[in-house]
């Protein structure tokens, strides 16, 4: 739900006008759209889930807690799986129930390599 929710409004604000139909227009509107809805999503989320995964959404963080002995390994492999799939059938089912191509992309900036951007906290900078 908390992908879900995000991903939905990430491509409603991404969506092109009238004046931009073509290639939508970056502005900071439409980036505080999405930073308010993921915000809002993952305290909605957190509040209805905390119960049952301790709020965890997000694999980096289970495995954080994993390495302190925080949350069992068996545990953290389940919620793991868990996160990972939701996050699958979040960007499944937006691409499902929304019209046309989703309009949500990232990408590695330039002089970043695949393996920069996966491994390391920072990149090179020119």
């Amino acid at each position: 739900m908390f992908l879900f929710m995000g991903f939905a409004a990430a491509h409603i604000a991404n969506l092109p006008t009238a004046t931009d139909q073509f290639a939508p227009a970056v502005s900071t509107s439409n980036l505080m759209f999405i930073a308010v809805a993921f915000g809002l999503s993952l305290v909605i989320n957190a509040w209805i889930f905390f119960r049952v995964s301790g709020a965890l959404f997000n694999p980096a963080v289970s495995l954080a807690l994993t390495l302190t002995g925080m949350v069992p390994p068996l545990r953290a492999a389940g919620l793991t799986f868990a996160q990972v799939m939701g996050g699958i059938t979040a960007a499944g089912l937006i691409k499902v129930l929304a019209p046309g191509d989703l309009k949500v992309a990232t990408r590695l900036g330039p002089d970043v390599s695949v393996a920069q951007g996966t491994l390391a906290s920072r990149a090179k900078v020119g």
